[in-house]
């Protein structure tokens, strides 16, 4: 078998990455539970040649070489926190591919990365970033993603709004519980981290591979296997 290429500009690439399974839960933003938790800064590869950032360097889209080689992508480097960059150059190259699903996916795991960096600022400003990417969202699980961004990023009014949206559109029993579970964050001005089995009834504090037991959709399913 052959080895990968980066498909910006034809050199060896590792294959890519494969988070461990997360054995504790999520938080309320769907980041996982450890041991994938710890291995954020795998997940997004760069080519040692040309710079290229994505998952999978050999499945880049076409536009990336174009997005790679420009002066936007190359002044990241020096303008946004080392410990994001990746995640902030493949955010760029799927902003430019036309993919904002993908592009809000990299920039919460910028986020991650700069929660980790224990950075003051960063985290904030990506998930505002997120949020307005969402903004329009009539998804259940990226809808309750959009509240808890918006809430750690500071914007609890705006937070406040989101939560009355969806909880106007008629959630079931456990989006009800993380809506309520959040608008008491946002009413104690609560930024911080929280995982999703804090928010749902009882047994959510059992080990969170129960859960799914619970669910009575793929979502709720997928989301609390995690």
């Amino acid at each position: 078998m052959s080895e990968p290429e980066c498909g910006a500009c034809g050199a060896a690439v590792r294959s890519a990455f494969r988070a461990p399974q997360a054995e504790i839960a999520p938080d309320l933003d769907m980041r996982p539970g450890e041991p994938a938790r710890s291995t954020l800064r795998d997940w997004v590869q760069v080519c040692p040649k040309c710079g290229a950032a994505a998952p999978d360097l050999s499945a880049l889209p076409s536009a990336a070489r174009a997005v790679v080689e420009s002066d936007e992508y190359r002044k990241l480097s020096t303008s946004v926190l080392e410990e994001t960059l990746a995640f902030r150059r493949w955010a760029l190259i799927c902003e430019r591919a036309g993919d904002h699903g993908q592009q809000a996916e990299a920039l919460l795991q910028a986020a991650w990365a700069a929660d980790d960096a224990a950075a003051m600022t960063e985290p904030a400003r990506l998930r505002i970033e997120v949020a307005a990417l969402w903004d329009a969202t009539e998804d259940v699980e990226l809808g309750l993603r959009r509240l808890d961004a918006l809430r750690r990023a500071g914007q609890f009014a705006a937070a406040e709004a989101w939560a009355a949206v969806m909880s106007g559109r008629g959630p079931d029993e456990l989006a009800r519980s993380i809506i309520g579970f959040q608008l008491a964050r946002i009413a104690s001005r609560d930024i911080g981290r929280h995982l999703i089995s804090s928010a749902l009834p009882p047994p959510a504090h059992a080990p969170h591979v129960s859960h799914g037991k619970r669910a009575t959709t793929g979502f709720w399913s997928r989301l609390l296997r995690k």
